[in-house]
């Protein structure tokens, strides 16, 4: 079981910050229809999900991984690089800061929660556009687990490029990042055609994916997995994708 914190797309969720070719196609109305299946996903493998108040004023507020990193005992805020989506991580802290203890990085560390990658052992940061060596160096600071950056080079976060499956498992495409430090995991590797399906997120035996790349689906459910596909065309064009639309909390 799982709590998700989650925000509907907002009035201004079509002015998205994004390098997608089809960013100004963004069509809000059949972003809310994607975003109540990706609910009721999370729901159907035993989720209990939490709405975010709206911002209906912050373009990219539905994206509500970037501005949180759940660490062992605590949250992590993120000192978001982008000037207009630090107000965000406010909203965000008073959300949540009522039921956990909320940190953040001190200047000169920049973190988006996207470049944040969990396993049980190891959390890998990515050095991206958003994200940088200094939060790299303050994150290890805050948790027992290592902390290792990994190299974006092509892309907006790491997990664009790859994300934790469990059992030792990722999801990878290693044209977008260095994986040299990544060499210990098994790989479901995806081809650049196949990119976008390299952010799944993995709730117990299931796994949400964006639909259309049945090959990775066969692969996944390959070990033992099943999975869920999800729409996530609004979500593509504004540069965001699965785990982007949910801050998941284990239960103790």
């Amino acid at each position: 079981m799982f709590t998700a914190y989650v925000r509907k797309p907002g009035l201004k969720f079509s002015q998205a910050l994004s390098e997608h070719p089809e960013k100004n196609d963004i069509d809000l109305a059949v972003a809310l229809h994607q975003h109540q299946h990706y609910v009721r996903a999370l729901k159907e493998v035993g989720g209990s999900v939490e709405y975010l108040p709206p911002q209906d004023h912050l373009p990219d507020a539905t994206f509500v991984e970037d501005t949180a990193v759940i660490l062992e005992d605590k949250i992590l805020l993120c000192p978001m690089k982008e000037p207009s989506r630090q107000e965000e991580v406010q909203s965000t802290a008073t959300a949540l800061k009522k039921y956990h203890d909320c940190v953040t990085l001190d200047s000169p560390a920049t973190l988006d929660g996207g470049d944040v990658m969990s396993t049980p052992d190891v959390i890998f940061v990515g050095l991206s556009k958003r994200s940088n060596l200094a939060a790299v160096k303050a994150l290890s600071k805050l948790t027992s687990k290592k902390v290792v950056p990994v190299t974006v080079t092509k892309g907006l976060h790491l997990k664009s490029a790859t994300t934790f499956l469990g059992n030792n498992l990722l999801i990878l495409d290693p044209l977008r990042i260095d994986a040299s430090n990544l060499k210990h995991f098994d790989w479901i590797e995806v081809t650049e055609n196949e990119s976008y399906a390299a952010n799944c997120l993995t709730l117990g035996n299931f796994v949400l994916m964006p639909t259309g790349f049945p090959k990775i689906s066969e692969k996944i459910r390959a070990h033992g997995l099943e999975t869920k596909e999800l729409e996530m065309s609004e979500f593509e064009k504004a540069d965001g994708a699965v785990t982007c639309l949910s801050l998941i909390f284990p239960s103790c």
